[in-house]
């Protein structure tokens, strides 16, 4: 698999960067067309290099708390499944907005060093 040219360095390189740059490439995807295939592909390689990044968590001692960013990559890949399902069942209806809500909750954190 080759990168897009607007990535300016490997993902073994910089996790951080890497990314915050497949975040950056499927919110542009999501506002583009509509290719249901590129859309879970770029998904997958979201889900893939989050599994490699680190989080921060201010509760340590809660038993019952889970951590913002856990909630917002919860809510990202919600959204995804509720847009993708509307897209496929019934196209017209499709509105990314709450996907693209959940893309600006993880650039934010992903920006604040929440995710790193």
């Amino acid at each position: 698999m080759t990168l897009p040219s607007s990535f300016s360095s490997n993902p073994d390189q910089d996790p951080h960067k890497y990314f915050k740059n497949l975040i950056l490439d499927f919110k542009k995807e999501v506002k583009g067309a509509v290719d249901t295939d590129a859309l879970e592909e770029k998904m997958s390689m979201i889900i893939n290099a989050s599994k490699e990044m680190l989080y921060k968590d201010a509760h340590k001692k809660a038993i019952y708390h889970k951590p913002e960013t856990k909630k917002a990559l919860d809510k990202l890949w919600t959204e995804f499944d509720r847009y993708i399902l509307t897209i496929q069942k019934n196209p017209s209806k499709a509105n990314a907005q709450d996907l693209l809500d959940a893309i600006a909750i993880v650039e934010t954190l992903i920006s604040e060093n929440d995710i790193y």
